[in-house]
């Protein structure tokens, strides 16, 4: 029996993938822009991304501002950053999640 039969039905490994994300989510995200606590971010599709763990996106309500938090490898990240970039036709900023930040 293959290795994917073992771990479940499509269906089954897609919701342990997401859960898996979920449990990555930090409590906050401080917007690169105006610094702002943010709580309310989403969870990005990263099913097709090699490295990365996990990728959420939140609006500051405040500035406008849409800041990103990523987790992976560093040349994953890097990459993905640089597509976020492309994505938005503008340079931004990298920032780090503290570990205290993780739940």
């Amino acid at each position: 029996m293959g290795q994917a039969k073992l771990r479940g039905t499509p269906e089954q490994r897609k919701q342990a993938a997401i859960e898996r994300q979920l449990s990555l989510r930090p409590k906050y995200i401080r917007c690169n822009n105006c610094q702002a606590e943010l709580n309310e971010m989403t969870p990005m599709d990263i099913s097709d991304i090699r490295g990365i763990e996990a990728a959420f996106m939140a609006h500051c309500p405040h500035c406008g501002h849409d800041t990103y938090a990523i987790k992976g490898e560093r040349e994953a990240v890097a990459q993905m950053h640089m597509a976020i970039e492309d994505a938005a036709g503008a340079q931004s900023l990298a920032g780090v999640v503290p570990a205290a930040n993780r739940r």
